[in-house]
Order: structure tokens, then C-alpha cells, then sequence
């Protein structure tokens, strides 16, 4: 299944934001980012601030689609756990219910060890909750997003409906930090 979709209705997305919350206390990283296999932040929890937090889920989706190639060719199914390491920052990520992936931001003062041990108990904790929202069949998907907005609240009469906002470009954002990174 390569046009994997999902679906993250509330409770899901609760129960998510809570395992992150855990997490990023018992690991004491810095921030913690959830995003798709290619790249797209759903969720985030922690000191973002110093970071494009965008940027940075855009070039772990890539780093971890270049490494399951490499996976590939040294006849593993896969690899599931990376970890980047810095002067600085450094940056542990691992795959969850095979369509997630769990980014780690920390700094020096916090063991890689415990960071590994915690995100293996976020990743335990997170799997089952994580696997209701993938639907592999897209028109369930739409049906299943068109049921969740059904039963949102219509607007007050009388009151303009809220704007959406306007979703980042995520192509540039991967172009300009690999403009900062080369120039």
C-alpha cells in the first residue's frame, strides 16, 4: 500500500497530544514533533521556538525516505530508529505504526539512552492509538473526514464562519533550508 492515508479525529488526536506530553517529560527533550512518513507535521509538543519546526519535518521525511532505500540495499526491510548527532542539538527518530515517524530535539545534558528508552515506551504507547487513524482506502478516508466534519458545530447565525488558514508550502521550506545549508 503506497497512497496510505489517515484520518485523526479528536479523540485520536487527545490521546496523542497526551503520549507527547509524557514523553517529552520523561525523555526531557527539548521538543518532540509527529509527522507522516513524507514529511508532514501533525502534531508537537515542547520548546519549538528556536527551531522552524516545518523545516525540520520536511528534511527528517526525506532523510528517512533516503534511508529506507539504504535499508533496502543492505537487505534490511527496513531501519527504524535513527539518530543525528551534533555539537549542540542532536536529533532521535523512530518509525511508528509504519506510517509515523516520532522526532526528538535535545540538547547535551540529556542521554541518548534515555531517550531511547523513552521513546520506546511513547512508541508502545502511541502504536495501537496511531494504527485507528489509517485507512487505506481513500474514499473511506473522505467519507470518514466528511462524517467528523458533520458533526463539528455550525457557526452561530448571523457569524462568519472562521477562515482557514493557509498551509505552508512545504516544498520551499525543504528548498530554503537546503539554501542555507549549501550557501
Amino acid at each position: 500500500m503506497t497512497n496510505i492515508q489517515f484520518v485523526l479525529s479528536d479523540d485520536i488526536n487527545r490521546a496523542v497530544e497526551a503520549s507527547m506530553g509524557r514523553y517529552l517529560k520523561d525523555s526531557r527533550a527539548s521538543c518532540v514533533l509527529l509527522l507522516s512518513k513524507s514529511g508532514h507535521l501533525i502534531s508537537q509538543a515542547g520548546f519549538t521556538s528556536n527551531f522552524n519546526v516545518q523545516s525540520i519535518a520536511a528534511l527528517i521525511g526525506g532523510i528517512f525516505t533516503s534511508t529506507q532505500a539504504l535499508a533496502k540495499i543492505v537487505d534490511e526491510e527496513k531501519f527504524k530508529v535513527m539518530f543525528q548527532e551534533g555539537k549542540n542539538w542532536n536529533v532521535y527518530f523512530c518509525l511508528i505504526s509504519d506510517q509515523f515517524i516520532l522526532a526528538t530535539v535535545f540538547d547535551k545534558s540529556t542521554v541518548v539512552g534515555m531517550i531511547r528508552h523513552a521513546a520506546g515506551e511513547a512508541e508502545r504507547e502511541m502504536s495501537p492509538v496511531l494504527a485507528r487513524a489509517i485507512v487505506a482506502d481513500t474514499d473511506q478516508a473522505a467519507r470518514d473526514l466528511s462524517q467528523e466534519m458533520d458533526q463539528a458545530p455550525a457557526p452561530a447565525a448571523g457569524v462568519p464562519a472562521p477562515q482557514e488558514e493557509a498551509l505552508p508550502d512545504f516544498n520551499q521550506a525543504v528548498e530554503d533550508a537546503l539554501s542555507k545549508l549549501f550557501s
